[in-house]
């Protein structure tokens, strides 16, 4: 019987029961077996105690756990939405010129954004960046730099004879620009690149925060296009029939990293038809279910195609990779820049 009410007391998850067996003394075999049953009964009972202590302490950590998981999910929202809120909501619209962007953000906010803005003497800056790192801090040194090159790029002003500043900041491959003015207006612009970076470095260096990126400054009337590119990735400059014309390399380090860093600038033309192509590099390592990578070798298979505008490359480009990526969770933001000089 106390077999019986043993079992139904394990069962039912009961405390232990007052077993008849407990008012016997015996001191022979029966005794034995008594005193046995009490013990593997009093171990079982303990072992379902732990069990359900270890049941509530596993229960007060999943709490914890959906409780973090959410403020997670909360604080990743809040960076997209900082960096979706620094992105141009409309971009610029040049008479003769196409610029064309694509976004994609990733699961955890990362810090690639692009940029197209107005500058003194109906210039225009052309920027497109990756901050390091992901989080909310990225998506916060996102706008700070972008911000930064904005206010910097409109406002400085490098003192001294014209001649004498463009003489000592001469292009890696000389002024070609034949305008004096417009060279030195380019030049301030991209002043704001050093500015950028030595705030950064200065300010915020503990934090070993940096982006690589892209600014152009563009005349739109004559194609004249002078450039730091800081330790990005390559912009190409594409034939209208397609096809690289021009790889635009890096001139400098990554901004933000050190003080006082030096960044070479460099001058090239658009002619009608051309376009200008930037990305960052969740193109190429834009991954598929399999692990597998879009690849640099496939986006420049698709810029060796002839292209109507700068939209329509950046539409069959953004199509191709999310056709190769499907359903996969990508964690880095998938960014393109176009920017087409119109044919005669």
């Amino acid at each position: 019987n106390d077999l019986l009410v043993a079992g139904e007391a394990i069962r039912n998850d009961e405390d232990p029961p007052e077993f008849f067996s407990a008012s016997i003394e015996r001191k022979d075999e029966l005794g034995d077996v008594i005193a046995a049953f009490r013990q593997m009964f009093k171990q079982i009972t303990e072992a379902i105690s732990d069990r359900k202590l270890a049941e509530a302490a596993l229960q007060t950590s999943l709490i914890k756990v959906e409780t973090y998981s959410k403020a997670l999910n909360k604080e990743l929202e809040k960076g997209r939405e900082i960096q979706k809120n620094f992105l141009p909501a409309q971009l610029l619209q040049i008479p003769d010129w196409e610029i064309a962007a694509f976004f994609q953000p990733a699961r955890q906010v990362a810090g690639d954004f692009y940029d197209a803005f107005k500058l003194p003497n109906d210039n225009v800056g052309l920027v497109i960046a990756d901050v390091c790192d992901k989080g909310v801090g990225a998506a916060l040194f996102m706008a700070l730099f972008r911000s930064m090159l904005r206010v910097f790029s409109s406002q400085t002003q490098l003192r001294g004879r014209a001649s004498a500043i463009l003489d000592v900041n001469q292009p890696i491959n000389g002024w070609i620009g034949e305008s004096m003015s417009t060279n030195l207006a380019h030049l301030n612009a991209l002043h704001a690149v050093c500015l950028t970076n030595d705030y950064v470095a200065e300010h915020h260096g503990d934090m070993g925060m940096f982006a690589t990126l892209f600014f152009g400054v563009l005349d739109p009337t004559t194609g004249l296009l002078t450039y730091i590119n800081g330790g990005h990735e390559p912009l190409f400059i594409l034939n209208p029939e397609g096809g690289v014309k021009e790889h635009l390399k890096s001139t400098g380090p990554a901004v933000g990293m050190l003080p006082d860093m030096k960044f070479k600038i460099c001058q090239t033309y658009l002619k009608p038809g051309e376009i200008l192509f930037g990305y960052t590099d969740g193109v190429p390592e834009a991954r598929n279910c399999d692990g597998e990578f879009f690849t640099a070798k496939r986006l420049l298979s698709i810029l060796e195609q002839s292209v109507t505008s700068a939209s329509a490359l950046i539409d069959h480009i953004a199509e191709s990779v999310l056709t190769h990526t499907g359903q996969a969770e990508q964690f880095d933001d998938i960014t393109m820049l176009a920017v087409q000089r119109a044919s005669l």
